[in-house]
């Protein structure tokens, strides 16, 4: 089989089983349906993941590294200049935006917390999930340009975290109920301006 028709194949069973995993969790789906509806035979599943705990965690692992890609391209687009302000309110505003719209991601979250007790591999997918070490990244950018002050970037990164997206996913329940623009426009400028009176260069 051509390397291009084994891709495709490969990835049209991970969309298939990533839709049958959420929508009807771990246990009820089975192989069969999986094969199914990628269009594919049962021993094509096999033969691209093993079995069906090898498919279940590497359709996690790759939902969620697709979800991470982009919120670090947000991240280094956004985190620049020296207004620090102006910057971390359209990142985590936009950070905000692609994670309460993904359609994929309140179900991960339901999918990750009700496996971790058979799946010891959710229990570190779910630690990993952590936007931290990528927050932290366009905060020493935003330092370096002395738009901060900040002596560890790993903690700045948690707290801002903890103060707008931290903030939203509790108001939210992890993106299963909507928030308002204005709701959520409250929260980020708030979480902001607390983040920055405790990381803001004040002259």
């Amino acid at each position: 089989m051509p390397p291009e028709a084994s891709a495709s194949k490969h990835q049209a069973i991970e969309r298939a089983a990533l839709s049958l995993f959420l929508r009807d969790g771990y246990e009820r789906t089975s192989v069969d349906a999986i094969a199914a509806e990628a269009g594919v035979s049962k021993r094509t599943v096999y033969s691209h993941f093993g079995d069906k705990e090898n498919l279940f965690l590497t359709t996690l692992r790759d939902t969620r590294d697709e979800l991470r890609e982009r919120l670090r391209e947000i991240v280094e687009r956004t985190m620049t200049g020296p207004d620090a302000e102006r910057a971390l309110l359209t990142c985590v505003t936009e950070i905000a935006r692609t994670t309460t719209t993904s359609p994929e991601r309140a179900g991960l979250i339901r999918l990750l917390v009700a496996t971790m007790p058979h799946f010891p591999e959710s229990t570190e997918l779910w630690r990993q999930r952590s936007i931290t070490p990528i927050l932290a990244t366009g905060l020493e950018r935003l330092a370096a340009a002395g738009a901060l002050k900040i002596d560890d970037s790993e903690e700045a990164a948690g707290h801002l975290s903890a103060l707008t997206i931290g903030q939203i996913n509790n108001r939210s329940i992890m993106g299963t109920v909507p928030l308002s623009d204005a709701e959520t426009e409250q929260i980020l400028t708030s979480g902001v301006a607390v983040f920055l009176r405790a990381y803001g260069v004040h002259r």
